[in-house]
């Protein structure tokens, strides 16, 4: 029993030194980048442009085949 309480507290410290290292450290390390654009927007932007949205677009037909006809 001593040995679960110890290891749920030690988790919970590790927890929470680790967030407060990564707050310190993170913007040290990482703050300089330059910031990259989202390119799912753009990508979407795109195929907007593109296709013009209607009903007809997304309904769809089942096809029979050949050989079940038969």
């Amino acid at each position: 029993m001593k040995f679960i309480l110890l290891t749920i507290l030690s988790t919970i410290i590790i927890f929470f030194v680790w967030n407060i290292m990564k707050k310190i450290f993170f913007t040290k390390f990482y703050g300089n980048l330059p910031p990259r654009p989202d390119t799912h927007t753009a990508k979407s932007g795109k195929v907007e442009q593109k296709v013009k949205w209607d009903a007809e677009t997304v309904d769809y037909e089942e096809v029979k085949d050949k050989e079940s006809n038969n």
